[in-house]
Order: structure tokens, then C-alpha cells, then sequence
């Protein structure tokens, strides 16, 4: 590692400091507290610990704050937690801290007071033990506790993911507008548990420690330089979260309430007529941010049925249900002189589709065909 003033611990040097005011900001600012975010926040700071010591390193000061060496690298055992609890306060209505959960920091604890005989030892002891790090690629460490920690990071990857797609799936069936970047951030901030995981590897594989460390430097800054360019550019993602889930997944809801219903063949079949009246003639399609709770209240079916009898005898989820019926004026549109003057993604907008994306992917679903080749189609007859 290079010392005094380079390109890589001038990079290092920004990254603390916009680490330190951006893990700041998330905990304190008050357009921004909330539980999501404090973890956020803490998250944050924790990576910011980690590239406290190669800068200090690089910038000559290390011998005089030597407490600080290797604290990053203990706090790796609480990134998995910070990263889970993020996803579940994202996505889950009334998140709560119950005690129980505290759990998810014993290995933290466990690793604290394994580095126990570390962190007691004198300042002069650190600085000497990081100087043989640098010169020789590793700590000596037992291959034993990196693996413990690959275990434990890929748990929380699993983790995260799977809470990632129950929401998904959640909105599929409870929204008619879905906007994707959420999703995309949660999946792309999971992923960020990848990095360790792939450094701890080489430790176990090669037991090289400077590599892995190396790889972590860079992994730590670039998120927080990903969080930072997000805050700035996608802001709504670090307010609540569009339409999130109870406290059970909605595929464990749903079955409980179809196994509760005492709905009979022909209530269905008169439920399903009524919902289809009132879809076809007041057209809440056209709301582009409906939900299913919005449409039970203004059709007047329990929330619960009105899921059972779309899923059931109409065999779409409510996304595809309502998409169906814009997919339908859009095709309308398309075919009109009218709209010849109008793109396909005004017309898009038009049908109340939130974006071009998801307005393709639902006009294929239905009619096999882009809207483009659909329009050609048309004008070729």
C-alpha cells in the first residue's frame, strides 16, 4: 500500500468523508428518520470504519489512532443483520425492533469477544501487528472463523433475497402500478453482501488477506458512493416504500384466507359478474396507482374475496387483471386515428401504464406482440 498523496487514498479520503456525513445524515435528518434508514445509516458507518484504516495508513497517521485497526473488519459480522433488517423495514408494514431480533448481533458479540486478546493489546502492538499485514499479505488467521463468516453472510444473502421477491410477488398481487427501481435498489444494495463473501473466499482459498482486504476497500467505497449518488438522484427510495407488506408474506395470507372462506360456486360466480360490471363501466383501471385494498372499497367486496374469486375464477393475479383492461384501451388507441399523432409511450401513459417498460411487458403478455408491430400491423391491412 502506497503512502502520502495518491489518486487511491485521495478516493479513500472522500469516501470517509462522505461516509461519515452520509451515515450522519440517514440517522439524524428528519425528512429521513425512519426505521429503514437508521439501519441504513449504520450501515453505512460500518463500511466507513473499514476504510478508516487504510486512509489513516496512507496518510501517516495510523501510529497515532491504532485502536482503529481491525474494528472495521470485526463489524463485518454485523453487516449481514444491517443489511436483512434494512430489506424487512423497506418493504414490511410496522416494522418493529422486538427484543428476539437482537439475536441477529450474537455473532457480532461472539466476534468481539473472540478479538478480544486484539483489541485489549497496547496501541504499539496494533501498529506492529498491521505493519506485518502489509508486508506480508495476512494476519495469520485460521481458516476457520473466514468460513464461519462466509456461512453467515450468504445466510443473510438468502435472507434478504428471498424477502425481496415475497414483496414482489405482494405487489403483483395488491398493486396495479409498480415501480420497479424499488426492487432493483434492494436486490442491487443485497448484492453488496457478494463482496465480502468473494474476499473471505480468497482468504480461505489462498489465506492472502492484502488481496481480500483490497477488494473490500473498493467494494465499501463504491457503495457508499452508490448510496450517496442515489440519495441525490433517486430520493424517493429512502422515503416509505409503495404499498409494503403485512407482517406475514401475502402467499401465507392469501392461502389462510381462501382456507377461511366460505364462499360457495355460485357466490363466486356473482361476485366475479358484479366486480366485472363495475370494472367495465366505471373503468378504475384508469387509476394508475389502484390497489386492491382502493378496488374492494369501491366495488364492495371484501378485500379478501376480491382476491380469491380474480386469482380463482378469473385465473390472473389483480396486476395482470387490471393491466388486462389497459392493455385493452391501449389497443384501442392504437388502432384509432385519433391517437395516430401519439407515440407509443404517450399512448402508454395514455392507457395509465406508470412506464414503457412495464406497458411492453404487459401488451406482449396479452397479445403476443409489441405495440409497435401491433400499430404496424394495422396500418398494413
Amino acid at each position: 500500500m502506497i503512502r502520502g498523496i495518491t489518486p487511491l487514498n485521495t478516493g479513500i479520503s472522500a469516501g470517509i468523508f462522505l461516509g461519515i456525513t452520509l451515515g450522519l445524515f440517514l440517522l439524524f435528518h428528519k425528512s429521513y428518520k425512519n426505521k429503514s434508514n437508521i439501519f441504513l445509516g449504520l450501515l453505512v458507518l460500518a463500511y466507513t470504519l473499514f476504510l478508516a484504516t487504510p486512509y489513516l495508513y496512507g496518510a501517516r497517521l495510523l501510529e497515532s489512532f491504532p485502536h482503529i485497526i481491525r474494528v472495521g473488519a470485526i463489524l463485518i459480522t454485523a453487516v449481514g443483520p444491517l443489511i436483512w433488517f434494512y430489506v424487512v423495514a423497506c418493504t414490511q408494514k410496522r416494522f418493529q425492533m422486538r427484543p428476539i431480533l437482537w439475536l441477529h448481533f450474537l455473532p457480532l458479540l461472539i466476534n468481539i469477544i473472540y478479538s478480544l486478546p486484539f483489541l485489549l493489546s497496547s496501541g504499539p502492538e496494533k501498529y506492529t501487528t498491521f505493519l506485518q499485514f502489509v508486508e506480508k499479505g495476512t494476519y495469520g488467521v485460521n481458516p476457520i472463523e473466514p468460513s464461519l463468516k462466509i456461512i453467515h453472510l450468504s445466510v443473510y444473502f438468502f435472507l434478504a433475497c428471498r424477502v425481496i421477491f415475497r414483496y414482489r410477488n405482494h405487489l403483483n398481487a395488491t398493486s396495479s402500478s409498480i415501480d420497479k427501481a424499488y426492487q432493483r435498489w434492494l436486490l442491487l444494495f443485497s448484492l453488496n453482501l457478494m463482496f465480502p463473501i468473494i474476499a473471505l473466499l480468497l482468504v480461505v482459498l489462498t489465506n492472502y488477506q492484502f488481496i481480500s482486504g483490497s477488494i473490500l476497500v473498493f467494494s465499501f467505497f463504491a457503495f457508499i458512493i452508490g448510496v450517496y449518488l442515489a440519495v441525490l438522484f433517486k430520493p424517493e427510495i429512502f422515503h416509505t416504500f409503495p404499498n409494503r407488506m403485512p407482517v406475514i408474506n401475502i402467499a401465507e395470507e392469501e392461502k389462510q384466507k381462501y382456507e377461511r372462506s366460505n364462499l360457495q360456486d355460485a357466490q363466486k360466480e356473482k361476485l366475479v359478474k358484479k366486480l366485472i360490471q363495475y370494472v367495465e363501466s366505471k373503468k378504475p383501471y384508469q387509476e394508475p396507482e389502484l390497489t386492491l385494498g382502493e378496488l374492494s372499497r369501491q366495488v364492495d367486496i371484501p378485500i379478501h374475496y376480491l382476491s380469491q374469486i380474480i386469482n380463482e375464477k378469473i385465473n390472473q393475479s389483480f396486476l395482470e387483471f387490471i393491466n388486462s383492461y389497459r392493455v385493452e384501451a391501449a389497443k384501442k388507441m392504437l388502432s384509432s386515428e385519433k391517437y395516430d399523432h401519439y407515440t407509443i409511450i404517450a399512448i402508454a401513459f395514455e392507457a395509465d401504464f406508470n412506464s414503457k417498460t412495464a406497458f411492453y411487458t404487459a401488451f406482449k403478455k396479452f397479445t403476443d406482440t409489441t405495440p409497435s408491430k401491433y400499430r404496424k400491423s394495422l396500418t398494413n391491412k
